[in-house]
C-alpha cells in the first residue's frame, strides 16, 4: 500500500453480501455515500496529489504560480464561475430581451397588411430589396423608403 493510500479518508469496502460500499472519513466518523459523491471526493483527492508531486520538495504551492506556469484551472480543480454581478446583468439583458420580443409581436401585429408583408418578405423571407420592388413593381427607392420608415416606426413602439 502506496502512503497515499494510508493517509487518504475515503476508501471501498466490500460488505459480508459482497455489496461494495462507498465511505468517506468525516471529522473522524465514516460516513456511506453514492458512487457520483465518492467519484467526485476521490478525483478531487486525486488532483490534489498530482500537483502536490509536481511541486519540489521543501517548496510552497500557491496558486499564483501555477497560474503563471500554465496550468489549467481544470487541473487545479477550480471551477469557474462567473460572479453574481454578469449573472444578475445576464438576467437583466434576457428580461430586456424578451420584454422587447413581446412589444415586437405587438407592434408587428398592429401593422397594416402592406406593411406586414413588407417586413415579411424582407426580413423572415430573405427577398432581396431590389427583387420585391420588382414583384410590387414599384421603383427600388420606394421600397426602401417604405422600409426605413416602418423600422423607424417600429423603433419607436418597441423601444418606448
Amino acid at each position: 500500500m502506496k502512503k497515499w493510500q494510508e493517509t487518504r479518508n475515503y476508501r471501498r469496502i466490500k460488505d459480508q453480501n459482497g455489496i461494495i460500499i462507498n465511505i468517506i472519513t468525516v471529522d473522524g466518523v465514516d460516513v456511506e455515500v453514492n458512487d457520483e459523491v465518492f467519484l467526485a471526493y476521490s478525483q478531487a483527492d486525486r488532483r490534489e496529489r498530482y500537483i502536490t508531486e509536481e511541486v519540489e520538495a521543501g517548496k510552497l504551492l500557491s496558486l499564483e504560480q501555477l497560474l503563471e506556469r500554465g496550468v489549467p484551472f481544470e487541473t487545479l480543480g477550480i471551477e469557474l464561475e462567473e460572479s453574481a454581478e454578469v449573472s444578475v446583468l445576464e438576467q437583466a439583458d434576457r428580461d430586456l430581451a424578451v420584454e422587447q420580443t413581446k412589444r415586437l409581436m405587438i407592434a408587428l401585429s398592429g401593422l397594416e397588411r402592406d406593411e406586414q408583408e413588407l417586413i415579411q418578405a424582407l426580413f423572415f423571407d430573405g427577398m432581396p430589396v431590389r427583387a420585391y420592388s420588382r414583384q410590387l413593381g414599384v421603383r427600388l427607392n420606394t421600397v426602401q423608403y417604405r422600409r426605413d420608415k416602418l423600422l423607424k416606426k417600429l423603433r419607436g413602439k418597441i423601444f418606448s
